[in-house]
């Protein structure tokens, strides 16, 4: 079985972890505020390509 290892931060240290390693976005968000315009490329080509297995 794995062992895990706990540690505790200061405020002071969180807060230089998130200045060091920034939490960003892997897609931008568009003027909607929404981040999952992808979806419907990809629907729209999932699609396409199981027309052309059924074809």
């Amino acid at each position: 079985m794995s062992q895990v290892t706990v540690w505790y931060m200061t405020e002071e240290e969180r807060l230089a972890y998130i200045e060091k390693h920034p939490i960003r976005s892997e897609t931008p968000i568009g003027k909607s505020g929404k981040a999952y315009e992808w979806r419907g490329k990809k629907a729209a080509a999932s699609r396409k390509s199981r027309k052309v297995m059924n074809a």
